[in-house]
């Protein structure tokens, strides 16, 4: 038995510094992987990549290694890692979307979860994304989009989106010329747009909801800076905590419908959102 393990120790003795980066790095094999070569355990092998200052994959890392190799039952899906490190359009628009309808679990996926499946659609191809669209088990007609990679969930946590943000999310720092996309994102996921029954002629109304103080009042700001004029921020009881909220009358939501659709060429928007501002007109 001594002699075994001795034999185990002198085997992996051998594993050079060369030889592991030629197995870890070049070759992409996991430290199982190299632990059944060497005939010892992942332990034996786990701290030598530390030894020789070698940087060892993080769980997410190896996890998509994993799953490009096959180990895994879950399929290798691309996606622009990149995506929310540059501003752009496109990407202030996603952001909007994520920080109102989307979520980030502590093992670091992003899901976005919407009643259209279309738009989750264009927002897949705009991050150059192979991953399905899938219905929810658990709700009729929602839908959702979901990914997970280190680099995208640094980003968007240097944005302010981190798991039970819901609450707490502070309105980030967008940069101007970009305003107006984030805040379509934005009401496309927590805005609406509808007729006041109450008044004479059906006239049209808009509205921004947050569970969040300190983003809507950041919101509301940046609208002011757009043009629109200042509103009074509602407080409102809910079963889990509170909702915060502001409205605007028809003249103003014909003003909010120039800001949020001056720049769809991308065609990032929800079309029920948009048509429903055209009958108000």
């Amino acid at each position: 038995m001594l002699s075994a393990l001795t034999n185990k120790m002198k085997k992996l003795d051998s594993l050079t510094k060369d030889e592991l980066i030629s197995l870890y790095i070049n070759d992409r094999k996991s430290l199982d992987d190299i632990a059944k070569i060497y005939d010892v355990s992942r332990a034996a092998v786990y701290k030598r990549p530390r030894k020789y200052n070698i940087k060892q994959r993080s769980k997410s890392e190896a996890r998509i290694e994993a799953q490009k190799q096959g180990k895994l039952p879950q399929g290798f899906f691309d996606i622009n890692e990149n995506f929310f490190n540059s501003w752009s359009s496109e990407m202030a628009y996603v952001l909007g979307l994520i920080i109102t309808d989307g979520c980030v679990s502590k093992a670091g996926v992003i899901s976005l979860c919407i009643n259209d499946k279309e738009l989750l659609e264009k927002v897949k191809k705009t991050m150059n994304s192979e991953h399905q669209i899938k219905p929810s088990k658990h709700q009729k007609n929602l839908y959702y989009f979901h990914f997970a990679r280190d680099r995208i969930t640094k980003d968007l946590e240097k944005l302010g989106v981190v798991p039970r943000k819901s609450l707490t999310v502070k309105f980030p720092d967008i940069p101007q010329e970009y305003l107006s996309d984030f805040i379509r994102g934005v009401f496309d996921g927590d805005g609406s747009v509808f007729f006041d029954k109450r008044r004479p002629n059906f006239p049209l109304r808009s509205k921004f909801v947050s569970g969040s103080e300190d983003f809507i009042e950041g919101l509301h700001v940046s609208l002011k800076l757009l043009g629109m004029p200042e509103r009074t921020v509602y407080k409102q009881k809910t079963k889990n905590g509170w909702n915060y909220m502001f409205i605007y009358d028809h003249k103003d939501s014909i003003k909010l419908f120039g800001i949020l659709y001056k720049n769809i060429q991308n065609g990032l928007f929800l079309e029920r959102k948009y048509k429903r501002f055209l009958e108000g007109f």
